[in-house]
């Protein structure tokens, strides 16, 4: 199955006025949104460096034009994340930062570069299923505000747009199924617990709501499964007709031009 081309898009968002509770006026999954966003500017740069230090392996014309596209996307992500999030969270952001940058840092002392590319694949797993989520149910994209909306959508067509990347690259450089399967238990486990103990710094809540994630992550489960399968691929989730669909809504003809 062919990917979707990859492409680098120059946007410039305006979030103009956010509300307090931005997504359908709950604050836990407001708290849980803004988590993620908290996380992607440090968590982005990491993965571009895991790819980087690698892509000497690949020889594929097609897969090095996917790498340029990737980092480009991820760089623009975390830019606009990082605006996003100094509106938001204009206290919390900067120390989130410090802490990420250091965790990372630590990461990259334990792990080989071919287990930190397992471990950017593995979470590019996650975040390619939370987009199709975001993209394909109106009941998760619907409620976020029209300010905050396009940042999510674009994001998210980015995400399943590249989807396959770090895992391309991973089995270019000779990484293989063990390491990729056991690398994504334990991202996973580190992914959850990061994004919790964000989601409740943000809004310091005593009640038990404040620990729980969306429901929609539940139907999610058997993608996610799919990734510890011996042949899995990325690209074995057709998203293709969505991708398509959100190139059409967000960016019409002109998929250079800001949302």
């Amino acid at each position: 199955m062919a990917s979707p081309s990859i492409e680098r898009r120059d946007v410039d968002l305006e979030f103009g006025s956010v509300p307090r509770d931005w997504c359908g006026g709950d604050p836990h999954a407001t708290a849980h949104l803004e988590a993620l966003s908290l996380l992607f500017p440090e968590g982005e740069r990491f993965f571009v460096e895991a790819v980087k230090q690698l892509r000497h392996h690949v020889r594929d014309p097609a897969l090095i034009a996917d790498v340029a596209g990737f980092i480009g996307q991820e760089a623009m992500h975390g830019r606009e994340h990082r605006a996003f999030n100094a509106t938001v969270a204009p206290a919390l952001a900067p120390r989130v930062d410090r802490w990420l940058r250091g965790f990372f840092a630590d990461v990259r002392r334990v792990l080989s570069p071919h287990s930190q590319l397992a471990a950017t694949a593995a979470v590019e797993h996650l975040t390619a299923l939370l987009a199709e989520a975001m993209l394909g149910d109106v009941d998760v994209h619907g409620p976020i505000a029209p300010s905050v909306r396009p940042l999510w959508l674009w994001h998210g067509l980015e995400e399943s747009e590249h989807k396959a990347v770090a895992f391309d690259v991973y089995r270019a450089a000779g990484g293989g199924y063990l390491r990729r399967v056991a690398i994504m238990a334990l991202a996973t486990l580190f992914f959850a617990a990061i994004v919790t103990g964000v989601q409740l710094r943000l809004r310091r809540s005593n009640s038990p709501r404040a620990l729980l994630w969306p429901a929609t992550y539940l139907r999610l489960v058997p993608a996610y499964l799919q990734y510890y399968l011996p042949r899995f691929h990325p690209n074995d989730r057709d998203t293709r007709a969505l991708i398509e669909r959100w190139r059409a809504e967000l960016f019409g003809d002109a998929s250079a031009t800001a949302v």
